[in-house]
């Protein structure tokens, strides 16, 4: 999750102090379009690797409420149960936000960059759209996943696909080492058919430009997995 922790830093412009003074809460709705039940995984950024989790049964909706400058991600997962992620070792579709960022605007982006497992979709509440201010990335048909790149449960079932980052751990596709900077680190022969596919999501970490959605009056914002 190096990438949007980063982002995060680089967009926010404000001080510990200020992160740490919400004035009022946000509403996040999740939606479940799945055609069965999946566990909805939320976690703040800087508290941990524990997230919060809650099952999600197949059509239905749950609002998860947060701080009007609340940071963090959200994720799901199919054939999960209970109150921790059952899967925390795989990769997932995440649905990243930073709320009241710089400029007081919201920050989101749907992201691949450690891989992904679901479709999923951001929408902003209550506003029009206009390219990415206030636009809603979606990835609404997964592309195909590579061999190398699978994710498998204790049963050899595919749970998800690895990015070329998560699976192989190389400067070159995790835009580490000497290949740290957006002028060398480029787009790469597995990210490539995954942007093809889903050109909102980010795929590798210096995919800002493509990937990175703004809004400054959302009413909240609705996290939706298997978008039609």
């Amino acid at each position: 999750m190096v990438k949007f922790v980063t982002l995060v830093a680089a967009l926010a412009g404000m001080s510990t102090a200020a992160m740490a003074a919400p004035t009022s809460s946000v509403t996040i709705t999740v939606k479940n379009n799945c055609e069965y039940p999946i566990q909805v995984n939320q976690l703040t950024n800087n508290q941990g690797p524990n997230a919060n989790s809650v099952s999600l049964a197949a059509g239905s909706s749950t609002p998860i409420h947060v701080p009007s400058n609340w940071g963090g991600r959200i994720w799901a997962r199919k054939n999960c149960t209970g109150q921790t992620d059952c899967q925390p070792g795989a990769p997932a579709s995440l649905a990243e936000l930073l709320l009241n960022g710089a400029n007081n605007q919201d920050y989101y982006d749907v992201s691949f960059v450690d891989g992904f497992n679901l479709p999923i979709s951001i929408t902003p509440n209550g506003v029009s759209s206009n390219g990415h201010n206030c636009g809603a990335p979606t990835c609404s048909s997964l592309p195909s996943c590579p061999a190398e790149l699978q994710a498998k449960d204790a049963e050899g079932n595919v749970i998800a696909c690895k990015s070329a980052c998560t699976a192989f751990g190389t400067p070159e596709y995790c835009c580490t080492g000497e290949y740290g900077t957006p002028d060398v680190c480029k787009a790469n022969k597995y990210s490539i058919p995954v942007k093809n596919a889903c050109p909102d999501v980010y795929t590798y970490a210096y995919d800002d430009s493509t990937s990175m959605y703004a809004c400054s009056n959302s009413k909240g914002y609705t996290v939706t997995f298997c978008p039609a």
